[in-house]
């Protein structure tokens, strides 16, 4: 399937090399300044600076504040002053016709504050976060650099070039918001392909993840409440309690988890909140329940839906109460094209060697994933744990980095995964 000459590899790499720097002072820039999911406007006007510099077409304003609102209702949240539109993109014409290939990065940050440890890499060279509460734990600094260095490299080869490159820069993943905010702009109406890189601190430094199938899972929200009853703690009996009954959830949930559900098919039930107000004294008239459900498998996803309201009704009836159970599917599971994924993983050779690889899918989940409903694609985990440079820490913990000595191939990796795919 591969059709790259070696020459136009060996520029490829070798321009990547040569803007290293200037990829790890950006990814540097933004880290210091991160803004949270739908208000990341100075990392916005940063990305679109860059691309003005390299005369690429940028489009932005591609969603308004009714949009973001429709899907911050969803979640039960309030849309806020900062929220706006800020995701754009760069579009790369080459010179000869073809395909359009979308490369995505996303931009936003953590509600996490970032450890001022004296090993911490960003607090020993001066470009830990300026925004106290606020911080690039995900990598997604590393998106943004590598994809602009990438946006640098194609941009001196258009000639080489047969199609048209679309360079994504998307807000608010964490929150699940931003891919489907991206879409609402229709972007994706003439793209043939799509492709994603995130960094990977389970996977080793210089290794590379790409599955032909199953990437990530499938994400639910879901939330639980049990209502009525309530009373003086001193008298249980003269009333119903909430509170047990929503404990008896969580243990039910988790036994179904491991009984009901095919065991062949990996998935889980995860509580992450429990909430039931009341003074001293008190028995409360509710109790709420929050959390996750993943999977990759529709039909798993609607067995554990159907259990969870069986249990749920049940166990409301044994106490005399009302169960209420919401979900929200935010991400569906991210899965990659067979062709995509073999195209993908051939370029990733180019760069890694045999350091390229199919590994366990994780339970993590990606809004990514909505881009590979509309179009054939490939998400990419790139290892970057490293004990010497203490980059071995999980994503969205305080001490989260990145390996740097990796972002130029970063860049090298979305140059020729764009042009292979284009030129086969």
């Amino acid at each position: 399937m591969m059709s790259l000459n070696k020459e136009l590899v060996k520029k490829i790499n070798k321009k990547a090399e040569e803007i290293e720097e200037k990829i790890i002072n950006i990814r540097r820039k933004i880290h210091q300044n991160p803004e949270l999911g739908l208000a990341e406007h100075k990392t916005s006007k940063l990305i679109k600076k860059e691309l003005q510099k390299l005369e690429i077409p940028v489009k932005d304003n591609l969603y308004n504040r009714d949009d973001i609102k429709e899907e911050l209702d969803k979640l039960g949240e309030k849309i806020q002053d900062d929220h706006g539109s800020t995701g754009l993109v760069g579009i790369l014409e080459g010179a000869k016709k073809g395909e359009t290939v979308l490369l995505r990065a996303d931009m936003d940050a953590l509600k996490v504050t970032e450890s001022n440890d004296q090993n911490h890499v960003p607090n020993k060279h001066n470009f830990r976060s300026k925004n106290e509460g606020k911080m690039h734990a995900c990598g997604h600094d590393a998106h943004i650099a590598m994809l602009l260095g990438a946006a640098h490299v194609l941009s001196e080869y258009k000639d080489e070039i047969r199609g048209r490159i679309i360079f994504l820069f998307q807000p608010d993943e964490e929150r699940g918001c931003g891919a489907k905010l991206m879409k609402k702009s229709e972007i994706l109406k003439e793209v043939d392909a799509v492709f994603g890189i995130h960094v990977w601190s389970p996977i080793q430094a210089g290794k590379v993840m790409i599955n032909k199938g199953p990437m990530m899972a499938s994400v639910d929200n879901i939330w639980l409440n049990f209502k009525g009853g309530g009373g003086h703690s001193s008298a249980p009996n003269e009333t119903e309690e909430p509170l047990l009954a929503a404990s008896e959830m969580v243990n039910q949930l988790y036994k179904m988890n491991a009984r009901k559900v095919d065991t062949r098919n990996p998935s889980l039930i995860s509580i992450e909140s429990f909430n039931s107000e009341a003074d001293w004294g008190v028995i409360p008239d509710k109790a709420k329940l929050k959390g996750t459900i993943r999977t990759f498998d529709e039909d798993v996803r609607s067995t554990i839906i159907d259990e969870i309201n069986n249990i749920g009704d049940n166990l409301a009836k044994m106490h005399n109460l009302e169960f209420e159970f919401n979900n929200l599917y935010a991400f569906p599971p991210t899965i990659n094209t067979k062709k995509e994924a073999q195209s993908a993983t051939e370029a990733a050779k180019m760069i890694f060697g045999d350091n390229v690889f199919a590994g366990k899918p994780v339970m993590s989940g990606e809004d990514f994933s909505y881009y590979l409903q509309e179009c054939p694609g490939a998400f990419i985990f790139l290892g970057i744990s490293n004990k010497e440079v203490n980059t071995d820490y999980p994503h969205h913990n305080p001490n989260f980095d990145v390996d740097e000595s990796l972002l130029k191939k970063g860049t090298a990796l979305h140059s020729l995964v764009a042009l292979n795919y284009l030129d086969s």
